[in-house]
């Protein structure tokens, strides 16, 4: 093999090696439940990468993968949780709150796969805030992506027209909805079907969310 054709295919490695380098982001978050209770042994997962991460006691989690990848948290016991990182900025921070699930078994699974010390989980549960303040989340979109994944939308974006937005009883939007601090939300929810329908008649067959505002007086 001559020196040119030799150099010419050691070059061409390299830079494939650097664009695959380049192509690769390192991801460093917390992982918690209420708030603010870390929690330990969370499987974090790339979809796309396949690549791997465990949180350590204190919530702690490093994962590599790509930029535009998708990653899951799974733990016993709680809801999983996806996070698609072209929606986060900054992309190499992402810190998420797990949401323990219903009942007695859960609670069991939690404390036994050593997610969560019991005595802590017990005094969250007690020490729980209403599941209306919504001051932890960074977004509307953020609520509407934790509480509604069920939701499918065309091109499974949040300002996809097929999906109508209610404020205060107002269509509006999802310029207006996306804007709205998460501290003055005091609730949103989720119609569908029938009951959609009678309520916003053909506007509403693909899904309605409804948001009401606090007060300006609370």
């Amino acid at each position: 093999m001559s020196t040119i054709k030799f150099s010419f295919i050691f070059s061409m490695i390299f830079l494939l090696g650097f664009q695959m380098n380049a192509q690769q982001h390192k991801i460093k978050g917390r992982i918690t439940t209420f708030e603010n209770y870390p929690l330990n042994k969370v499987s974090v997962t790339a979809k796309k990468s396949g690549a791997e991460a465990i949180s350590d006691s204190s919530g702690y989690y490093t994962i590599i993968c790509g930029k535009k990848d998708k990653l899951v948290f799974e733990a016993n016991g709680f809801y999983n949780k996806k996070v698609n990182l072209k929606r986060v900025e900054p992309a190499d921070s992402v810190n998420v709150n797990l949401k323990l699930r219903n009942g007695n078994k859960n609670i069991e699974m939690a404390t036994g796969y050593n997610h969560i010390d019991k005595d802590k989980l017990t005094h969250a549960i007690e020490h729980a805030k209403p599941d209306n303040d919504f001051s932890n989340y960074n977004s509307v979109m953020e609520i509407i992506d934790d509480k509604f994944t069920t939701i499918r939308r065309g091109t499974n974006t949040f300002d996809n027209n097929n999906i109508l937005y209610v404020v205060d009883g107002t269509v509006v939007q999802f310029d207006v909805i996306k804007n709205i601090p998460t501290t003055q939300i005091k609730s949103i929810n989720l119609l569908k079907g029938a009951s959609a329908s009678a309520r916003y008649g053909s506007r509403g067959m693909n899904g309605v969310i409804v948001v009401e505002t606090k007060s300006t007086n609370n």
